[in-house]
């Protein structure tokens, strides 16, 4: 059997940045069981497999596997896989904006791929509006900190609530007083795993300053998968969840669509940019989504 992918780098400026990615474009005839294998064997944090669909108004049906499990929803995923749909299947591009979307697990995503000169320059995915979780208690807090190799002064200096909020997967969303702190967190997984198995159904830790290394982000992020134990370069799902959470606590200037920055990746060597949007109307977040850029690395060829 040959399966055929292509190789991009999502939320990245510049390439060997941001998320790699591997997508399948033709996975019709593969099931679960080698879905899985094949992810494992690709070693990316995901990997995209693109199968037939019958939702009308998708471009294809969207499966996304971890090296340990398939992930309801993943953000660069999506992103990555509507880019290289759109190269491979030559789409009619057209400007400023052309909308397609794809079969997830919960329906329909849509997704809009920004066109300058018939070049796709950004794309942006449309996210699930907020849901949010309770407030942590100080006790869960100092334990959290301590997990992550923080003093809970820390944390507790920023603040602002800890708690799980999901735009499409559940992000336990973590202030972090300072960038240096930030910078030199070294999570304990396996502590971690046990406080997020007495706080909900989250597996991702989206840890983040309002201390930035560009004077035009709002946020700078580290995100840790309690799963895998492997910390994220980049990562579109929780990006969207910490656009929410900053507009809802009103942690920075709100209007009626507050666009935001948001940086990541750099303690991996991998710098990411995630372009955020949210939609308020009526006093109520109506709209997330996330957006970057993605470029085409490669393609290459599997053998079974």
């Amino acid at each position: 059997m040959r399966s055929r992918f292509i190789g991009v780098d999502v939320f990245a400026d510049r390439p060997f940045a941001g998320n790699p990615l591997a997508v399948f474009t033709e996975a019709a005839d593969l099931d679960d069981s080698r879905m899985q294998t094949i992810a494992r064997e690709m070693e990316h944090s995901a990997t995209a497999f693109l199968q037939p669909t019958h939702l009308a108004g998708a471009a294809f049906r969207l499966r996304v596997f971890s090296r340990e499990r398939e992930i309801p929803f993943a953000g660069y995923a999506a992103l990555g896989a509507h880019f290289v749909h759109a190269l491979e299947t030559k789409l009619p591009l057209t400007e400023p904006v052309t909308r397609v979307a794809h079969e997830g697990h919960e329906g329909l995503f849509g997704v809009e791929l920004k066109v300058s000169k018939g070049q796709i320059v950004l794309l942006r995915l449309a996210q699930r509006l907020p849901e949010t979780g309770p407030r942590m208690s100080g006790p869960d807090v100092a334990r959290l900190a301590r997990a992550l190799g923080l003093q809970e002064e820390d944390v507790q200096a920023t603040n602002q609530p800890v708690r799980v909020v999901s735009t499409g997967l559940p992000v336990l969303l973590v202030p972090v007083a300072t960038f240096e702190a930030l910078e030199e967190a070294q999570p304990h997984y396996g502590e971690l795993r046990d406080l997020l198995a007495s706080v909900g159904d989250a597996t991702l830790i989206y840890a983040f300053t309002k201390e930035t290394r560009d004077a035009q982000s709002a946020a700078h992020a580290r995100a840790f998968d309690v799963v895998t134990s492997r910390e994220v370069a980049a990562a579109g799902a929780a990006a969207g969840a910490l656009a929410a959470y900053l507009v809802a606590q009103a942690a920075v200037t709100v209007r009626p669509v507050t666009s935001l920055v948001i940086e990541q990746g750099h303690v991996l060597s991998r710098p990411a940019t995630l372009f955020s949007e949210v939609h308020v109307k009526d006093g109520r977040i109506s709209q997330v989504s996330v957006g970057g850029r993605v470029i085409r690395m490669g393609e290459g060829v599997l053998e079974v």
